[in-house]
């Protein structure tokens, strides 16, 4: 477990073992009135403790940054390798979710993640929206549809509906990595 960053009452910690998910609380909404993760148990993730604990036992090991408010998560990121390297032989990594509870999404927790897990991958993040909202989040952060390049970096063509991060986006995005955080690691400045 690393500590990446800190801004206000919330650390942004790097989860590396499985056995670390314990620690913390990981609160879970059971209506529309929680708060708590709900939105990816709409589509199958049931038990947001054990997917985290089974993501971390994969290998390559795969990056899942939280947001923790002290021992509580308000906010997470899982991010993976991809399948294939881009055309230009660049690695691709695949941000499969992003999620805060409901009472906290105004804070820009979920971008402080972006960016910090932004900052753990080299290449290429490709990411595929599952609404409107999340289209247009990642869209303003830098993603771009497959027909925005003049040469496609990736053949997307059997899986549709991703966005992708190119490389110069990513520095673009990382540019002010400083300013949305009070504190933040040394290795993370290195990057």
């Amino acid at each position: 477990m690393k500590v990446l960053a800190r801004r206000g009452k919330y650390q942004f910690i790097k989860l590396e073992q499985a056995s670390e998910v314990d620690r913390f609380e990981i609160p879970c909404s059971e209506s529309e009135y929680d708060d708590g993760f709900d939105f990816f148990r709409g589509i199958g993730l049931t038990d947001y403790r054990k997917s985290f604990k089974a993501w971390l036992r994969r290998f390559p090991r795969p990056i899942l940054i939280i947001a923790a408010d002290n021992l509580r998560i308000v906010s997470w990121v899982f991010i993976e390798e991809w399948y294939e390297n881009a055309k230009d032989g660049a690695p691709v990594y695949v941000l499969r979710s992003i999620e805060t509870i409901k009472g906290l999404r105004e804070q820009k927790l979920g971008f402080r993640l972006l960016l910090l897990g932004s900052a753990q991958v080299p290449g290429y993040i490709i990411a595929k929206p599952l609404n409107h909202s999340a289209e247009k989040f990642f869209e303003k952060n830098g993603f771009m549809h497959e027909d925005e390049f003049r040469r496609k970096p990736l053949d997307l063509s059997k899986n549709h509906g991703y966005l992708i991060l190119p490389p110069f986006k990513k520095r673009l995005l990382q540019e002010d990595l400083g300013r949305y955080f009070d504190e933040i690691s040394e290795e993370l400045l290195r990057t």
